[in-house]
């Protein structure tokens, strides 16, 4: 594991040749934030400073200044394009959108089990998995319906307050912020895969071509 950025980072965006992510630049005594964006070219490893336009298109899409109306925090939204072409909105007071091509919402609902808000989410198949930090629990849904189908975890459990979630085909890589681990969990067998372990709490994992990062407190890495 080796550090490539030091410093409060909130996302990592992969790309098909690099990655981009944002981060603090500096925060003043009203706890206003001045956000920055950086890229990592993975043709010459280089990062570069990015506008937020840049951002904004690579996680929303082109039609982003429509898209950003209809969540209160554009760093913490989580937005997923579906098959279909709609996009899957996700803000982390707990509430998703379905917005249709056309930028209208054809459904909102809360994400919700036991009165605690998922803290993310992400696309299986026909189904939408979400992870509930306070209850140590995945839960997935129909797409169709929005109704729980199943539930990982709970009491007994293989997650320590799970932060995030990220597929790559039907595995699932789960971010642990008590235990500090990746836990990578089958999502068609539902068994437990392996766990890495971490020295901080662990907030995001992501896998872009051949490389995978992580987000720590302590800033950016590769693994």
């Amino acid at each position: 594991m080796k550090q490539i950025f030091a410093g409060e980072v909130y996302e990592i965006l992969p790309l098909s040749n690099g990655i981009l992510f944002s981060y603090c630049i500096d925060s003043t005594e009203d706890k206003e934030i001045v956000v920055g964006y950086k890229m990592i070219s993975f043709e010459n490893g280089r990062m570069t400073d990015i506008t937020k336009n840049v951002y904004l298109a690579a996680k929303f899409g082109n039609n982003y200044n429509t898209i950003i109306k209809h969540c209160d925090n554009y760093i913490t939204a989580r937005s997923i394009v579906l098959p279909s072409g709609k996009i899957l909105l996700f803000s982390k007071d707990g509430i998703a959108k379905l917005i249709d091509t056309d930028s209208t919402v054809t459904w909102q609902g809360n994400l919700t089990y036991r009165s605690f808000t998922a803290t993310d989410i992400a696309i299986h198949k026909h189904s939408l998995w979400a992870c509930f930090s306070d209850c140590n629990a995945l839960l997935r849904y129909n797409l169709s319906n929005m109704r729980e189908e199943l539930r990982i975890g709970g009491k007994s459990s293989p997650f320590d307050k799970p932060k995030s979630i990220f597929l790559e085909g039907d595995v699932a890589t789960i971010c642990n912020k008590g235990s500090k681990k990746l836990t990578q969990i089958n999502l068609e067998t539902y068994a437990v895969l392996n766990e890495h372990d971490f020295p901080e709490e662990v907030l995001q994992y992501t896998k872009a071509a051949n490389h995978r990062f992580v987000i720590l407190n302590s800033g950016l890495y590769i693994l």
